[in-house]
């Protein structure tokens, strides 16, 4: 029985040092994975955040000054000024193509990428996502003397043209009857649509504010549909960078400066409350 006993207590021992092992090397996993992540920390000792946009076509989110060229402006290049003050440093713009900055933040050509980017599952499997700075939907532009265009539902039977890698190609694309014209840059669907290439674009609410509104050969029809969110990305392993931009976005919402941004640009409604923007 002694012997019984004896052989019980080794066998506890070993298990109980065993958890705490394994306890261990959980803990240094841990640690060590928080200890990798020196995003915030390259930002901040380098002095710069660096961000990528398209600048093509990118009234009203990020573009050229007209009045002083090779300097940008936009909303977004707003909201980056504003976020890089909250956390201590200077935004630099890195210029790429619309559908190349996720494969581009991914080859760390930037810190994070802020372009209209939607918040869509496929690019949640890639990148790391902020918190919401804008709500969006999509918007039908058609030539001024098209009637009959109302809701998403009328474009079946038409080409309709979209920018490529954007949330409102993945809702065209879901309507089989619709034949969907793809193209790299915004300016080329509503070029397309001028020239009678196409008879309709569907893109988000402020890009059709800026081309379609705009231009006096077409219109805006329709209720907007498709509500979504705009969001940064950052690369998977950058956590402590993406909840740094966050502190400071939460920061700039609750004190007005997001919302005076917005209605800078003509862009505040009442979707923003969504989104937390007062």
């Amino acid at each position: 029985m002694n012997n019984l006993k004896i052989i019980i207590s080794i066998i506890l021992a070993l298990f109980i040092v065993g958890c705490d092992q394994t306890g261990d090397t959980a803990r240094t996993s841990a640690t060590q994975k928080s200890a990798e992540d020196t995003s915030l920390e390259r930002v901040t000792d380098a002095g710069v955040i660096y961000w990528g946009a398209d600048v093509i076509g990118g009234i009203p989110y990020v573009y050229e000054d007209p009045d002083n060229p090779g300097s940008y402006i936009g909303f977004e290049m707003d909201i980056m000024k504003a976020l890089a003050n909250r956390i201590g440093v200077k935004q630099k713009l890195v210029i790429k193509a619309w559908d190349t900055l996720v494969p581009e933040l991914q080859k760390g050509s930037f810190d994070l990428a802020m372009n209209g980017l939607e918040d869509t599952e496929d690019r949640r499997g890639m990148v790391l996502f902020s918190d919401p700075y804008y709500i969006y939907s999509q918007q039908i532009t058609v030539r001024k003397d098209t009637d009959g265009v109302n809701s998403v539902n009328d474009l079946k039977g038409k080409k309709v043209a979209t920018l490529s890698g954007t949330a409102a190609e993945d809702l065209l694309r879901e309507i089989p009857e619709i034949e969907v014209s793809i193209n790299p840059e915004i300016i080329y669907s509503y070029q397309d649509l001028v020239d009678g290439k196409v008879e309709a674009v569907v893109l988000d609410t402020p890009i059709a504010a800026a081309y379609g509104a705009s231009n006096p050969k077409l219109k805006n029809t329709g209720e907007t549909f498709g509500e979504g969110s705009y969001v940064m990305g950052f690369r998977k392993k950058d956590n402590a960078l993406r909840n740094a931009v966050n502190d400071a976005l939460i920061e700039i919402k609750n004190n007005g400066e997001l919302g005076a941004i917005y209605k800078k640009w003509g862009l505040m409604d009442a979707n923003q409350s969504k989104a937390g923007v007062k």
